[in-house]
């Protein structure tokens, strides 16, 4: 009885203690938000904190100066926030996604004023702009920012 008992104690205790060293998940990406939020991360080495706001999904008549829009031509503007660290914006990541999946890479070679800028902002800097993408199929209706492998963030209805 007496080693039933104690193997009993002893099995309980392991599992107890199996659970509590159980690594905890960290946040997986995507992060997720509606049109107009601002969305946070850290970098993949967790040196640098940024935070992103994609709002104005719409059509848009801006010019984009040497670029020949084969469809109709997107907007939403972004916000880029350098919270700790120094921050590149990643501009090129953009895409603009329909409800089919349909997806339209931002026009991130475009130079125009009203576009956000690639340039590199201090700790507690901002920057704000326009990033566009040419909708050669059904109209977007997210957002969403793509390292090649995954998403990072979404923004959505």
């Amino acid at each position: 009885m007496k080693t039933a008992t104690v193997m009993k104690t002893a099995a309980s205790l392991a599992m107890t203690i199996g659970i509590a060293a159980a690594p905890v998940a960290s946040a997986a990406f995507p992060i997720v938000g509606k049109l107009g939020s601002t969305l946070k991360m850290t970098d993949s080495v967790g040196q640098v904190v940024l935070s992103w706001n994609v709002s104005g999904l719409k059509p848009s008549s801006d010019v984009m100066p040497g670029y020949q829009v084969a469809g109709k031509l997107w907007e939403a503007t972004a916000t880029v926030n350098a919270i700790s660290g120094s921050v590149t914006p990643a501009i090129s990541q953009f895409n603009a996604v329909a409800p089919n999946k349909a997806a339209y890479r931002v026009l991130w070679q475009v130079a125009s004023p009203v576009n956000i800028s690639g340039a590199t902002i201090p700790q507690g800097a901002r920057s704000t702009g326009k990033i566009h993408f040419d909708v050669t199929g059904p109209a977007p209706n997210t957002v969403t920012m793509n390292n090649g492998m995954e998403d990072l963030m979404i923004w959505g209805p």
